[in-house]
């Protein structure tokens, strides 16, 4: 079965997948069909049953274009996925030049895909998207020479030596520069989040967005694209699945070929040394009973040898003896008190990323033995999320039933806001970022934001700097010299459940020996004394992420809208009760009569307006208002136009107010006003 997978070509297969407004989303054509033998149209393996509503995404009618990155099992091997890139197209029925009898709308809905052996996603869509677009350039659907051409000549360019195949590959069309400015400091949560194994659910509509993020999260593992992507969607459910490919008959014929070679090797024994059932008992338990004396004389060992510990102990074992570990052999306390510039972290950091990840075994299997990785999920695999036998996954969908299903996942992740809802009180403990983290990611966040090329801020420089950091996570993890301090550098919450994940177990099974972490800078890269600038940083990673946070931000918004409110009608009301006040005095003074029976002329205009406010010491409910206009030409023995409103009015000396009023006054126009305060004996202001 190995060799036959072998001898394939890196591209399976080239299809076109269209939407009848009667059957839904089928296949159209495929090269090489995908039912051996058949026509290509309308038909699909049973295994691979509902590939037309993984092309065609949920939702995509309210778009002209898109891309879907999608994984399936293996038809042939139980332990191989097939990746999928669909490119979709949408164009109105104007366009074509040959429009057959099921073209019943205004639009024509089609995707052309391509199934691949290696998930080179981006280096597929690029050269993919040209041929759809050729493909609905021509008009007719028809025509298919285009697309069988294209197969051979995707074949030709992936047809090297594997083991020769560039790195870049995998990575072309994941743009891990937009990610971070778009996600910011929340890129290091679901970086997290991933190493963690938890169910978690992505939904965003147009659907490329959130492939490249959960496939751009995924690169971030040093070799985890290259090497540890084989099983993404491969999974033995406990009962029959009509979305999942059946395997039974060929773990039947495993089971019979076991047998088989075990009844060899048996009937090839002498007599005395066949194994009956009696005689199986009797050889467990003297197995046993040498285990157990084996353990005794370790522990003995153990016990003698101080504090030598085995390089082979389990995790379990090697948590217990981190945290008995107050401090360090090499001097260092559980409080970190060393000065650290930023060039001296950064320095750190790259001596970490300087180290091959084929050195400390990398990847770190995540997507294994029942752990999915689906860049994008239709609905009518919703229930194979729910098998027992699906640990955890990692999906994209668009479809709101999703949402709706909480059961289904640990954590919803809204691409478009860029917001992560985790419902369980103890992982959102366990995706909190320390200061440390907050430090490295806002080093990262300065490099991304002025970009070199092919230095800091780049793709492959930020590919590096995770590198480095979880190669500080797993010596941290290990590391027998390890304090309390060092595990809450990368929140001790997340680093215990992190070391009882099955990825972390397996790799540490496989792990280098102590001599190479010794080697390596301890700890956090970014660990050092706190500043303002971190302070700063916990406080809005707080504010924003928390849910006392949201609450105060909430609280916040709502008072400054009432506030705002309050005072715009107070504004209001205080300019309508000006405009009153103003307009009345012109009104009134206009209507006096001189002493001949005459109307006495009015001022030529009213430059300046005093307002007096009167306090009354000698009884306290006791207060006035009074205003006067002054004109531009006043003379001593002018009358002063003066209205005093209270409940009181006092007399005034005019001849000491004009004097001192005189002084106040400024000359404006328009909207200009002076004010200035005059000190009167009962305590008045005088406003000009």
């Amino acid at each position: 079965m190995a060799s036959e997978a072998e001898n394939k070509p890196p591209i399976l297969h080239i299809l076109v997948v269209g939407f009848h407004h009667k059957l839904g989303c089928q296949v159209e054509f495929s090269h090489p069909p995908l039912i051996s033998g058949s026509s290509g149209r309308n038909e699909c393996p049973s295994g691979w049953k509902y590939l037309p509503t993984l092309a065609l995404p949920d939702g995509s009618h309210n778009f002209t274009d898109d891309t879907v990155f999608f994984n399936l099992p293996s038809l042939f091997e139980p332990a191989a996925s097939i990746y999928g890139v669909s490119c979709y197209r949408q164009i109105p029925v104007e366009k074509l030049k040959n429009r057959t009898a099921d073209v019943t709308r205004s639009t024509v809905q089609k995707s052309v895909c391509v199934l691949a052996r290696q998930p080179i996603y981006g280096y597929i869509e690029v050269k993919l998207a040209l041929i759809a677009d050729a493909f609905f350039d021509q008009g007719d659907f028809s025509v298919t020479e285009l697309l069988v051409k294209a197969y051979h000549q995707l074949n030709a360019c992936l047809l090297d030596d594997e083991t020769r195949r560039p790195l870049r590959h995998y990575h072309v069309g994941l743009s891990l520069r937009e990610i971070v400015l778009h996600w910011r400091h929340k890129t290091l949560m679901l970086f997290k989040l991933l190493l963690l194994q938890r169910r978690v659910v992505c939904f965003g509509s147009p659907v490329r967005g959130m492939c490249v993020l959960i496939l751009g999260m995924a690169s971030l593992v040093p070799r985890l694209l290259e090497k540890g992507f084989q099983e993404v969607a491969c999974v033995r459910t406990s009962r029959p699945l009509s979305p999942m490919p059946d395997f039974t008959d060929s773990l039947q014929r495993e089971a019979q070929a076991e047998a088989e070679l075990e009844a060899t090797i048996t009937s090839g024994l002498p007599e005395e040394q066949k194994l009956t059932p009696e005689s199986a008992t009797a050889a467990e338990g003297e197995a046993e009973e040498l285990a157990l004396v084996s353990s005794a004389a370790s522990a003995g060992e153990e016990q003698g040898s101080g504090d030598d510990t085995s390089p082979r102990s389990t995790p379990n074992s090697q948590s217990q003896d981190s945290s008995n570990f107050p401090g360090s052999s090499n001097g260092r306390s559980s409080s970190l008190t060393r000065e650290a510039s930023v060039d001296t972290l950064a320095s750190n950091l790259a001596a970490l990323c300087a180290v091959n990840p084929d050195e400390y075994r990398a990847p770190v299997s995540i997507f294994a033995s029942g752990n999915l990785c689906l860049p994008y999920l239709s609905l009518p695999y919703m229930d194979l999320l729910s098998d027992p036998m699906v640990l955890s996954y990692f999906i994209g969908t668009s479809n709101v039933l999703f949402q709706q299903k909480r059961q289904l996942a640990d954590v919803l992740v809204d691409i478009e806001a860029a917001n992560l809802e985790a419902h369980d009180p103890e992982l959102r403990r366990q995706l909190v970022l320390s200061t440390e983290d907050l430090r490295y990611m806002d080093y990262i966040m300065k490099h991304v934001q002025t970009p070199k090329q092919d230095a800091e801020g780049s793709e492959h420089w930020i590919r590096e700097q995770f590198q480095g950091y979880i190669l500080a996570l797993l010596r941290t993890a290990v590391a027998p010299d390890a304090t309390p301090k060092d595990n809450d550098h990368f929140n001790a919450h997340f680093l215990g459940a992190f070391k009882r994940t099955q990825c972390y177990q397996e790799w540490f099974d496989v792990r280098p020996e102590p001599e190479f972490f010794e080697a390596l800078p301890g700890g956090h890269p970014f660990a050092g004394t706190l500043s303002v600038a971190d302070m700063k940083l916990k406080l809005a990673q707080t504010m924003q992420n928390s849910e006392s946070g949201r609450k105060i931000n909430q609280a916040v918004n709502t008072t400054s809208r009432a506030v705002g409110g309050a005072i715009s009608q107070a504004k209001g009301a205080f300019s309508s009760w000006w405009s009153a006040i103003t307009t009345n005095p012109s009104g009134a003074n206009g209507q006096q009569e001189g002493e001949g029976g005459a109307p006495a002329a009015a001022p030529a205009s009213v430059s300046e307006i005093s307002v007096t406010f009167h306090n009354h010491q000698d009884i306290e409910d006791m207060a006035s208002l009074s205003i006067h206009l002054a004109g531009q030409a006043e003379t001593d023995d002018q009358p002063q136009g003066i209205v005093e409103i209270g409940h009181e009015a006092e007399l005034l000396d005019k001849a000491d107010e004009s004097k001192k009023a005189a002084a106040a006054i400024r000359p404006g126009c328009g909207g200009d006003v002076a004010a200035s305060s005059v000190e009167r004996n009962s305590g008045d202001v005088f406003i000009v």
